[in-house]
């Protein structure tokens, strides 16, 4: 008997749905709304008619818009959903109970695991695009303990002001570099233990390398998270090298 293959979408092989809000900033590889950023196919679909200021002061009034959305994507095949913004933890629960797929809401809800493998006296860095966005509620819903980060934003960021928050066009990469470096800076001043560092805007996601490489300690991201999911997904094989005893 021959292979058989099941049908039931228009088209195979997106491993990733990527549901985007509605802007059109420019963005770069790293930033889950550029495809190269991945190894495997993604297929992407627009949240239509729903207010950025939802995230933020954690409103449900139009939460069936991103479900629909997200409905979308799973009869379009693919494994798994991913969000394109930090903000969306709270509604983790809620959106991965209406799918049959996993739905991978934001790179906070790393925090409890990555808090795990620390040691204890280790804090974790956490910088976003805007603290004056990102409440507790963001962070307590994905379990982290308040206790043991360390958070700084890109607030003073010309660059992150221009391009994210009032939807710019065009995107000086070194000048939001720099933004991102000098948050990282800022987490280690007054001589906080910082283990490890996560990027809860995906927008940074981008500027991964660079953290590692000036301050040398693990960076995670949204990313990291759909590296993480996309691997339970991958065939692998386990050769050995070496004749069996």
């Amino acid at each position: 008997m021959g292979r058989v293959v099941r049908g039931g979408t228009t088209t195979y092989g997106q491993v990733a749905g990527i549901l985007m809000t509605e802007s059109t900033i420019p963005r770069i590889p790293g930033d889950p709304g550029h495809a190269e950023t991945f190894d495997f196919p993604v297929r992407y679909a627009v949240i239509e008619d729903f207010p950025f200021e939802d995230l933020v002061q954690v409103k449900r009034d139009h939460l069936d818009t991103v479900i629909a959305a997200a409905l979308s994507l799973q009869r379009e095949g693919v494994r798994f959903i991913v969000a394109d913004c930090g903000l969306f933890a709270p509604f983790q629960r809620e959106i991965a109970d209406r799918l049959e797929i996993p739905f991978l809401g934001s790179a906070l809800s790393l925090l409890p695991l990555i808090a795990a493998f620390l040691p204890a006296k280790k804090k974790i860095g956490v910088i976003t695009g805007d603290t004056r966005l990102l409440k507790d509620v963001h962070l307590t819903s994905t379990g982290a303990d308040l206790g043991r980060l360390v958070i700084r934003g890109l607030d003073d960021c010309g660059e992150f002001q221009k391009v994210v928050v009032n939807r710019g066009n065009e995107l000086n990469v070194d000048a939001m570099r720099a933004c991102v470096l000098e948050a990282g800076a800022s987490l280690f001043e007054a001589g906080e233990p910082v283990g490890a560092i996560l990027l809860e805007c995906t927008n940074l996601a981008s500027f991964r390398r660079d953290l590692q490489g000036r301050f040398r300690v693990p960076v995670f991201d949204i990313v990291s998270l759909v590296d993480f999911f996309a691997g339970g997904y991958r065939l692998r094989s386990f050769a050995s090298a070496f004749l069996p005893r």
